[in-house]
């Protein structure tokens, strides 16, 4: 309409300042997410390297089965954790949307990886007094965290509106207009 006043949406010849900083905070945010990658991917190549190296050393040292499978098993997680991050930050920066199951994924990988530590330090520990009840303690904490974490993730993907997975502006406006429509 010609004569009506312009929306709160359309920039006026006063909002280009504003405009202009958000654009500027987009590309620093940009910047931000760029450098997290890359050091995502360097710490992925580190952690490698030195499962390869920690690897071959128990090999020439003979260490023990028990010990070097666990410590493989222990650094395949910290990068399955690192190859999520990577994920949810490609995603973010695809969508511009953050979501909240990956971060439950990291939760529960982070979670197995620490009972695996705790059971395999099982054998190291006394079999009576303050140390087992810590470790039992931990332990039964650890596997309510797992339970937590799996039931949350669950709510998560039964919850979700879309595919993607997250909350965003035409989602909110959808099921606003919807519960308008209703009434």
């Amino acid at each position: 309409m010609r004569g009506a006043a312009p929306s709160r949406l359309e920039p006026t010849g006063g909002e280009r300042r504003p405009r202009g900083l958000l654009e500027g905070l987009v590309g620093f945010e940009t910047l931000l997410y760029g450098a997290v990658s890359i050091l995502l991917a360097a710490a992925a190549v580190f952690v490698l390297v030195g499962t390869v190296h920690e690897l071959a050393h128990a090999i020439d040292t003979s260490a023990g089965a028990v010990d070097t499978g666990v410590t493989v098993l222990d650094r395949i997680l910290l990068l399955l954790i690192i190859a999520e991050l990577a994920y949810t930050l490609r995603f973010v920066l695809r969508t511009h949307e953050i979501v909240v199951e990956p971060f439950l994924f990291i939760g529960l990988i982070a979670v197995v990886r620490r009972i695996l530590i705790v059971t395999a330090q099982f054998e190291r520990i006394p079999s009576s007094g303050r140390t087992l009840t810590n470790f039992l303690l931990e332990l039964g904490l650890l596997g309510f965290l797992v339970l937590a974490l799996s039931v949350a993730l669950a709510l998560v993907r039964r919850r979700q509106p879309s595919v993607s997975g997250s909350i965003t502006p035409s989602t909110i406006v959808q099921a606003a207009s919807s519960s308008r429509a209703t009434e």
